[in-house]
């Protein structure tokens, strides 16, 4: 167990079994799908900063864990879909559901993980939390369409990198300390503090991603290399652009336009990234973001989830997966 779940297991636990619960079913395929989704589920990081959240407010409720609940079932679906998109067949080191059920089954499930979360805050009038969740869908959609637009252009910018990450992953982090504050009745002073430290914290581990994605090691559980190989500029990349010579950034624009690289196209991008430093300088602005965040986790009361969360953001920059 991560040292940040560790210092709540019980909250984390009491959610674990509250979100088995509700993915329960009587039909056998949807069980075997679902029961392998749970075995092969991450870190659950989501949900636990929605718990950590109401627990800076020493107020944590049914409705926080129903709220995780739905920021977990909205984050499981979205990775189904996009592993259907990307045509990817691992996920987390395991086998994603479109490798082993197809994408009909795949697409299924996703939709099912949609309604659970749609139902269950319906169910409990959780209309706060519905709209939050429903502004989220629609900014993740918006980042990855313009992502698609961008990465056939090749022509991201600093501005559009950074509008596309807090689409794409800040706003889900942003909802899940919101969801956490409101669940918990906190005041708006509060509930801006949560939402400004969930945004940072989503840039803060795409960024980490972007930097994984050179890695030598295969500790992540998806290739390094990957989003080469897919033809998107990440933020080690853009930084090391503008350094590049007009040969190499040619080279490197030849391989990301190509639908299919060898192994040494990928490895010649890579070389030419940590020639012009573009994985320290990210590296700067993770410490930035980083330093950031602490600043407003200093505002909070001492207690377990204030350690928790110094924890969580310890574990975000250090992370090897």
């Amino acid at each position: 167990m991560i040292e940040f779940v560790k210092i709540i297991k019980e909250d984390v636990n009491l959610f674990d079994k509250k979100f088995k619960k509700t993915l329960s079913t009587k039909a056998t395929l949807l069980h075997k799908v679902t029961n392998y989704l749970r075995k092969t589920s991450g870190k659950k990081i989501r949900p636990t900063c929605s718990i950590i959240a109401s627990g800076l407010m020493n107020n944590i409720t049914e409705k926080t864990y129903r709220g995780a609940i739905l920021i977990e079932l909205l984050h499981t679906a979205t990775l189904i879909h996009d592993d259907i998109v990307d045509d990817a067949h691992i996920r987390r080191s395991s086998f994603s559901i479109n490798t082993i059920w197809k994408n009909k089954i795949s697409v299924l499930t996703g939709d099912y993980f949609l309604a659970k979360g749609l139902r269950l805050a319906v169910l409990n009038k959780d209309y706060d939390i519905l709209n939050l969740i429903s502004n989220v869908v629609e900014k993740i959609v918006e980042g990855e369409l313009f992502q698609i637009e961008k990465t056939k252009k090749l022509n991201l910018t600093e501005e559009d990198y950074f509008k596309i990450i807090k689409l794409k992953t800040g706003s889900l982090f942003e909802c899940a300390f919101e969801i956490g504050g409101l669940s918990a009745q906190a005041d708006e002073n509060d509930i801006k503090k949560l939402t400004g430290l969930g945004l940072i914290i989503g840039i803060l581990f795409q960024i980490k991603d972007d930097i994984l994605d050179y890695s030598v090691s295969n500790y992540s559980g998806k290739k390094s290399g990957n989003d080469i190989k897919e033809g998107k500029i990440n933020l080690p990349l853009l930084y090391a652009l503008k350094k590049m010579s007009l040969i190499e950034k040619n080279q490197v624009f030849r391989v990301l336009r190509k639908k299919i690289n060898t192994i040494n196209e990928i490895a010649l991008v890579q070389k030419i990234v940590l020639k012009h430093k573009g994985i320290e300088e990210a590296e700067l602005l993770i410490k930035k973001k980083y330093n950031q965040a602490i600043d407003i986790v200093n505002d909070f009361e001492k207690g377990k989830y204030k350690e928790s969360i110094q924890s969580l953001l310890t574990f975000l920059i250090e992370r090897k997966k």
